[in-house]
């Protein structure tokens, strides 16, 4: 079963180093100390994913975004961060986005954010429910996403319901919000799958 999870993780970490390299970066693969381009202590990621020498992405892959360690992972990101032209990424199997592995190409910007919240405000004054649920849907997850990448927490390539956990066990959701936003999630999941949601009509 080890053995067996053991291929799965490398197979997925061949496959995230192959799209990286398909996109025109250097890639290694479980890199050594010395190929880094800071101390990063005893922390051994699975990728160094280069740019250039002062530019690029320091790689962790998961077969799954349960029970990871973001606590461990935040501290990694925030080091990463202090260096210029840097950047921590968590990836897991689970993760939507692993066909373009450059986040910062598919986050929305704070601006298309707005954009997406003010369309959803006008299709909600039209009545039209489920467009406009769809739409704020799409604005508060771009915003938690925009939230955990502005606080180094390293979750924003994070399927939506791990991404709405972690973040409450960061900290950054409260209680309610917490509440709200996994009421919120089920309505979502209802709506998407094509089951019956009263609370769009």
């Amino acid at each position: 079963m080890i053995t067996n999870a053991k291929s799965i993780g490398a197979t997925l970490i061949s496959k995230v180093a192959q799209k990286y390299q398909q996109e025109g970066y250097a890639v290694v693969i479980e890199p050594k100390p010395s190929d880094l381009p800071f101390d990063l202590g005893t922390y051994r990621p699975d990728l160094l994913v280069k740019k250039s020498d002062k530019e690029g992405y320091i790689v962790e892959v998961k077969n799954s975004a349960h029970r990871i360690p973001v606590d461990r992972y935040r501290e990694i990101a925030e080091t990463v961060s202090s260096y210029k032209g840097w950047r921590f990424l968590l990836i897991t199997g689970e993760d939507a986005l692993l066909e373009h592995p450059d986040k910062k190409d598919h986050l929305l910007s704070w601006e298309q954010i707005l954009l997406r919240k003010e369309q959803g405000e006008r299709l909600l004054a039209l009545g039209e429910m489920e467009g406009a649920f769809s739409s704020l849907w799409v604005t508060l997850e771009a915003l938690l996403r925009n939230q955990a990448e502005q606080l180094s927490i390293p979750i924003e390539r994070f399927p939506s319901l791990s991404l709405i956990k972690h973040l409450y066990s960061q900290g950054e959701l409260s209680i309610a919000q917490f509440d709200t936003a996994m009421a919120l999630f089920e309505v979502r999941n209802r709506f998407a799958h094509g089951y019956q949601t009263p609370e769009l009509a």
